[in-house]
């Protein structure tokens, strides 16, 4: 087992602009789901390398100061032109929210095949085992066939376990063309997490289910499913899927949940990444990679409990689970 737990994660980092306490005031907090990703990682213990386009605006300094609360680094932010993303977020009656993105003139989404190769050594240096990716990044903006043909390079050299979360937002864009994105970043990968909304919007006429059998026949060895309430459906390749239940809770929102419970579910595999991750993530045993998705699951359940992206600390997942006992 691998005892450096560095993880990757390429994207983009949003401005959440969120209803305040009166009527047409929003509150800005910082997001993004990649940007998530590591917060989360950061939180749970391990060591998550962020890398990012960083506008140069007032926004940035608000998700910089964001991050190193947290003690993450952010040597893997490229300073670039231009202005923070941000996204309008709308909820509904049970708190799950909808978003609208003014992204523009951003660069998180205007990767450069020089951006790429930085990454990709920055990456090198730290001595990671996993990349992770998804969200905007992966099927909106100027670099996206330049990022995938980094991934598919990754994917090819085998030093690194490629993770994926597509994160569809109907807003950004068409949904045949988020699914040709999805498709191919989901097949390369070696791990994928998508909830039933992402495949609904890009697979209309197939169930989510044998979307997820499919991909973990054919591309991904572990594919998780997510349900909202209804917990989690995990496929792994060779096993037959298993359903994993989710606590109930009192929801304030639902942001960052699902990028909590990727994090969940790279901080619980993490040791079976790195090189030759493919063969060593279909030896998982199903018991455990259960378990693993249930702490998943029971970490995005607490981030709905709270307003924003603030996802748990290891501390507090363990004690939500001494209260369950």
């Amino acid at each position: 087992m691998t005892t450096h737990r560095c993880i990757a994660v390429l994207g983009e980092r949003i401005i959440d602009l969120v209803p305040g306490a009166a009527a047409g005031e929003f509150v800005a907090l910082p997001g993004g789901s990649p940007a998530n990703v590591a917060l989360a990682l950061a939180r749970l213990g391990l060591d998550p390398l962020l890398l990012g386009r960083r506008a140069d605006d007032g926004f940035a300094e608000v998700l910089d100061d964001n991050l190193r609360a947290s003690g993450l680094g952010l040597e893997g932010l490229i300073d670039a032109d231009g202005v923070s993303m941000l996204a309008v977020c709308t909820p509904d009656v049970t708190g799950s929210m909808t978003y609208a993105f003014y992204a523009s003139d951003s660069p998180d989404l205007r990767w450069t095949a020089a951006d790429l190769d930085l990454a990709r050594s920055l990456m090198i240096d730290k001595g990671a085992i996993a990349w992770h990716t998804g969200s905007l990044v992966s099927y909106l903006g100027v670099g996206t066939e330049l990022l995938f043909q980094a991934w598919q390079q990754a994917r090819s050299d085998g030093g690194v376990t490629l993770s994926y979360d597509p994160n569809a937002r109907p807003h950004a864009l068409g949904a045949p063309e988020t699914r040709s994105h999805v498709e191919r970043f989901a097949l390369t990968a070696h791990v994928v997490k998508a909830s039933e909304e992402d495949l609904a919007y890009c697979y209309p006429e197939v169930s989510p289910e044998h979307v997820c059998a499919r991909w973990a026949e054919t591309g991904p060895v572990i594919v998780v499913l997510t349900r909202g309430p209804g917990g989690a459906t995990v496929w792994q390749r060779g096993h037959a899927p298993v359903d994993v239940p989710a606590p109930a809770v009192t929801v304030v929102d639902t942001v960052a949940a699902g990028d909590t419970l990727m994090a969940g579910l790279l901080a619980g595999l993490a040791d079976w990444f790195g090189p030759d991750c493919e063969s060593r993530l279909c030896q998982v045993d199903s018991g455990d990679l259960a378990g693993i998705v249930m702490r998943a699951v029971w970490a995005a359940a607490l981030t709905c409990t709270r307003a924003g992206a603030q996802p748990p600390t290891q501390t507090e997942l363990d004690a939500f689970f001494a209260e369950a006992d």
